[in-house]
This record gives structure tokens, sequence and C-alpha cells, in this order.
């Protein structure tokens, strides 16, 4: 027992468990292009007119959303790291909009 207190490699070591992860800072030490810094431009819609939308057949109606549902996702995911290379740089979308 003596052995195993003077000796390092004969020791255990104990790990504990965390409940949650910690987390880790990296610093930053390349600014991203001009253009990777740039807020996403979202365009305008559809026009909301229920007398044009039942002129869209069901197949292209869905593909369009399926179009716009990805855009949204990547231009948000741009906004958020514009936002996190420079705070407030683009304005909060309202997530009612979608």
């Amino acid at each position: 027992m003596l052995l195993s207190t003077a000796l390092p490699g004969c020791a255990r070591t104990i790990e504990v468990p965390v409940d949650k992860p910690v987390p880790v800072a990296v610093s930053i030490r390349d600014t991203p292009p001009a253009d990777l810094r740039r807020c996403a431009e979202r365009p305008r819609g559809l026009p909301e007119d229920d007398k044009l939308t039942a002129q869209i057949p069901d197949p292209v109606r869905a593909a369009i959303i399926r179009i716009a549902r990805a855009f949204a996702s990547n231009a948000s995911q741009l906004d958020r790291l514009v936002n996190w290379n420079t705070p407030g740089a683009c304005p909060a979308q309202d997530p009612s909009a979608k």
C-alpha cells in the first residue's frame, strides 16, 4: 500500500461523471472573408392570394415549400454565424414569419 501512494504509475485514477458537457473556449485567430460575414438576403415570397394558390399543382406547391424551408434554414444558419463573429450585425428574424 505504501508503494501505491509513492509511485504515480501504481495509483488509481478516479473519474467523476459530469451532468452536462463543459463548454470549451477556443480563440479564433483568423477573421472569415468578407463574403462570409454578410447577412443573408431574403427575397419576397409568392403573393398570398387564395385565387393564385389554387392554380399551383400540389406536387409543385410541395416542392416550393421544401425549397423555401431549406433556404430559410440556410439563411438562418448564415445569420447566426455572422452574429457569432460580429454580434448584432444581422437583425433577428421573426420566428412567426415562417
